[in-house]
């Protein structure tokens, strides 16, 4: 020590120093003089005035992880006279910890928070060197270049973070005649041991980040079944807070998950299953996964994720299109009995009230049913089109309001929404509605009286928010007095009642129509500029268009690319004309026979021929036996008369 001494008093009053001087310790020697530090000082100093409370706060995260190290080695060290300090990268004290005699001390040297401890403000010292060096360094006796600091001996290793930069440092300090080159390298391992836990508490803040972001509930379960993590999104599925959550059995809450078997086997596990969430006697219908935790081949815990059934339906609706494109701006007309149509539409489209359609075949019925959708308040939500006719009999009620697994043989084993539920919040078209069954028009009823369904082999019914447009090219007052169509849900279903018009009571439109398909005919073809001769536009207003404005649009297709010459004319049609596809509408039908009359009549033959088998008639009529009940009850044809009724 007498030799540092001499040393230092030889420099600070020559300016001379000894070779013998450690060059760390030489270099900040005289990097101090050129700050013009007093040697006969240092003392810790704030010139700036730095609020403590500020550092603290500052440097929080980086305090929280250091002082469980600065107390683990204050554990070994108690009573031997020393302290341990932590700095932030500025080089202010931010914490300390220390023997009551050594802190004594250390007030008087300002070796408190707050203060700082730069080489520029004190002089060398293990901290501020360390921070200038960027790497540990010990500093005994009169190596300090304070002589205040003369009696100490002090260790300091920088703190990184993981991007390299300095963010503060931890300091052992005691009396001088203490010092051993061991201190120095517990600070090291120290600052070491900081900078791995500051990693590790950023990864899992990332983590917490992650996991609290992600747009799926998610429980983490350990080998008990216990919740050991539930992320921000699960808890507002489910409706419960952090404490319910901790308290929550998930065996009574998912009954239909068989968590032994996960845990047990190992490679068992749940993906897309619809299940229910039973939490504070509600029930939460989800999609969920859940997949075991395995280490070292030790099933450690199930992780769950999951979604409510609706997020799942939108997401469904928008891959696979149920949505409507037509608006009341598409509609093109100049029949003004038409405009009032469109006008009631429109207002019928603000109210949330059930609409029917009614109009022969092609009249443009699901364009209006979607205009009014995108009218509505419903406007971003899903339309769901569903032609009635073209469902079997036996499936329709799966197809409209879902099934429950295992409901019936070939159901799916996860479930089946139906298209009621994928049209949650939103619309649902039900076209051609006076199809549908009568059992189903009475389970129709319901869900229009109380907005709730039940899926085939399910108890629970969902509460559901949807809109019902019914559309139909039969006149239903006629089919509820034939028994073939109810009549309460007639009256239910028409609150607001719009009536097409045929294209034979609005022949105004032809000449405007057809010059709409011609045009974007042109634009689908490459932009050609074929033209429509008004000889052309006064054939087709001779025909009585029963297949309406979708029949229309077919014969000008058609006469558009058989027309070889510039302009389409009268000529195109000719052959349409002979092949039938468009008929003329004669006054003389005094002859005709409706053909509902044909097919009764035909229908009772066939009984009778067949002795009342219904069986054998169907085969010989060459139709389904369910299309020929429903005929038969349509047509209120009585059996008995033919001998007996067979199955």
């Amino acid at each position: 020590m007498k030799f540092i001494s001499n040393a230092w008093k030889e420099f600070i009053e020559k300016g001379y120093i000894s070779h013998a001087v450690r060059p760390e310790i030489a270099e900040s020697w005289r990097r101090c003089k050129a700050y013009g530090v007093d040697p006969m000082n240092g003392k810790g100093n704030n010139t700036r005035n730095i609020s403590v409370d500020l550092k603290i706060e500052q440097n929080s995260e980086l305090i929280a992880v250091a002082r469980p190290t600065m107390e683990s080695i204050y554990s070994i060290v108690a009573g031997s006279g020393f302290a341990i300090m932590l700095v932030d990268k500025d080089c202010y004290v931010i914490d300390v910890i220390g023997d009551s005699d050594i802190m004594q001390n250390a007030d008087k040297l300002n070796f408190v928070k707050g203060e700082l401890w730069t080489e520029e403000a004190v002089g060398t010292n293990a901290i501020g060197t360390a921070l200038y060096l960027d790497k540990p360094i010990q500093t005994i006796g009169a190596e300090h270049f304070g002589i205040n600091q003369h009696s100490w001996t002090c260790s300091a290793a920088p703190i990184h973070n993981e991007e390299g930069d300095i963010i503060g440092c931890i300091n052992m300090s005691g009396n001088y005649y203490s010092a051993h080159s061991h201190t120095l390298g517990i600070v090291t391992a120290a600052a070491q041991s900081i900078q791995k836990q500051l990693a590790l508490t950023i990864s899992n803040k990332l983590m917490n980040i992650t996991f609290d972001s992600i747009c799926e509930g998610m429980i983490v379960l350990d080998e008990k079944l216990e919740i050991k993590r539930i992320n921000d999104r699960a808890l507002e599925i489910l409706g419960i807070d952090h404490k319910e959550a901790v308290k929550l059995n998930i065996r009574d809450s998912l009954r239909s998950v068989s968590f032994n078997e996960i845990i047990s086997k190992g490679d068992v596990s749940y993906n897309n299953v619809e299940c229910d969430f039973y939490i504070n006697s509600k029930r939460i219908k989800c999609t969920m996964n859940a997949v075991p935790m395995r280490v070292n081949s030790k099933s450690i815990g199930v992780v769950i994720t999951f979604r409510e059934i609706q997020h799942v339906h939108n997401l469904v609706n928008k891959v696979v299109g149920y949505k409507a494109t037509y608006r009341f701006e598409d509609i093109i007309t100049r029949n003004n009995r038409m405009k009032d149509i469109i006008e009631f539409a429109k207002k019928a489209a603000q109210s949330d009230c059930n609409i029917l359609i009614e109009g022969e075949s092609g009249t443009g019925k699901e364009l209006i049913a979607q205009s009014i959708h995108n009218f509505s308040d419903r406007e971003r939500g899903p339309f769901v089109a569903v032609n009635c006719a073209s469902i079997p009999r036996e499936l329709v009620e799966s197809e409209l309001f879902g099934y429950e697994r295992g409901a019936f043989t070939g159901a799916s084993k996860e479930g089946h929404p139906g298209k009621f539920e994928l049209a949650d919040g939103g619309t649902i078209f039900l076209d051609e509605i006076g199809e549908l069954p009568l059992d189903i028009q009475s389970k129709l009823l319901r869900v229009l009286d109380n907005n709730k369904i039940t899926r085939v082999g399910g108890t629970y019914e969902k509460q559901l928010n949807v809109r019902v447009i019914g559309a139909t090219n039969r006149t239903l007052q006629e089919e509820i007095g034939k028994k073939n169509f109810r009549g309460d849900l007639y009256y239910r279903l028409s609150v607001m009642n719009i009536k097409i018009l045929p294209l034979r009571e609005r022949k105004e439109d032809i000449e405007v129509l057809i010059g709409n398909f011609v045009e974007r005919l042109n634009i689908k073809n490459n932009r050609q500029s074929k033209k429509v001769h008004k000889s052309y536009i006064d054939k087709l207003k001779e025909y009585h268009w029963t297949g309406n404005v979708r029949e229309l649009r077919n014969v000008v297709e058609r006469d558009y690319y058989l027309s070889d010459i510039e302009l389409v004319s009268a000529s195109g049609i000719q052959s349409y004309e002979n092949d039938n596809t468009v008929i003329e509408y004669h006054q003389n039908i005094d002859n005709i026979i409706p053909i509902q009359i044909l097919e009764k009549e035909n229908i009772i033959n066939a009984l009778k021929g067949c002795g009342g088998s219904k069986i054998k008639a169907s085969k010989l009529l060459n139709m389904s036996r369910s299309t020929l009940y429903r005929k038969i009850k349509r047509y209120n044809i009585n059996n008995k008369e033919n001998k007996s009724v067979s199955k």
